[in-house]
């Protein structure tokens, strides 16, 4: 059985520290396993994981012994140098990027481009939702308070709420201003609904049901259907970032422009082309 490693790193190695695998002439130690970050993994399942990197790591190191074959060494040395030359460039670019980048992207920008592309690139893939949602065991004694809290519309009674859902935090979701996905929701509280998502959307404001287990509590303020528009405030980072993206790509180009503009003008370029 592998030790469970710990997520730091550790740059220092025993002399009698014994190795793991080995291929060739590389070696793989505990230490080496220290940057695996096993802190969300079960106990019952770190040797599993560990086992599966350690042959992860014997692939790789068969495939880079074979890969230095001196009949495959040609045909590799064009392509590394290609790619090192397109890193070289790549991130050379993003250098002089970065001091003209802006990335602040007004208001006005996101519902510009929102309301221009909304018919065709924001149409749902999938329900979503807003309101209130919980799954209380059945054990709980405050059950009836949570009910005429979550009816309530008082800022005070939403402190409230919060405060008797907190020991319950992984299966109720308390913000009203964000959108879910039905099925995420569902998945979260564990509540499994008869009959099709969308008359039940449609038909019901506020559910109340008790399962095996848990009741369940789903108060639904608004929804969107699959092939809807998405709402505005479901997609403003993902217009924020095609935005950033768009002024990236046209700041590249026009640096690109530029530093072959200023190389045929100090004749350190030549094209030579119709």
């Amino acid at each position: 059985m592998v030790r469970r490693c710990s997520a730091k790193k550790s740059i220092q190695r025993s002399p009698k520290e014994s190795f793991i695998a080995c291929v060739g002439k590389q070696f793989l130690y505990p230490s080496d396993l220290a940057s695996m970050d096993l802190a969300h993994i079960d106990v019952a399942d770190a040797d599993f994981f560990i086992k599966k990197y350690v042959e992860e790591w014997v692939c790789k190191q068969l495939l880079i012994a074979q890969a230095n074959d001196p009949s495959i060494q040609p045909a590799l040395e064009g392509k590394l140098n290609d790619y090192k030359h397109d890193l070289l460039a790549y991130h050379f670019l993003e250098a002089l990027i970065q001091p003209e980048f802006n990335v602040d992207v007004s208001s006005e920008e996101i519902a510009d481009y929102y309301q221009k592309h909304k018919h065709r690139d924001f149409i749902l893939h999938h329900d979503i939702v807003k309101g209130i949602f919980l799954a209380i065991p059945k054990k709980a004694t405050c059950i009836n308070a949570i009910k005429a809290l979550m009816l309530s519309s008082k800022a005070a009674d939403r402190k409230k709420l919060q405060i008797y859902c907190k020991p319950y935090v992984h299966t109720t979701i308390l913000d009203t201003d964000a959108w879910f996905a039905w099925e995420a929701v569902l998945a979260k509280t564990g509540y499994r609904p008869t009959g099709d998502a969308p008359r039940l959307l449609k038909t019901n404001k506020f559910i109340h049901v008790a399962g095996r287990k848990h009741i369940y509590f789903l108060k639904i303020n608004q929804y969107k259907l699959a092939q809807e528009i998405a709402p505005l405030e479901a997609v403003i980072d993902r217009i924020r970032a095609i935005i950033l993206h768009k002024r990236k790509v046209d700041l590249m180009n026009k640096i690109k422009c530029k530093l072959l503009e200023d190389a045929k003008k100090n004749h350190t370029c030549l094209i030579q082309m119709q």
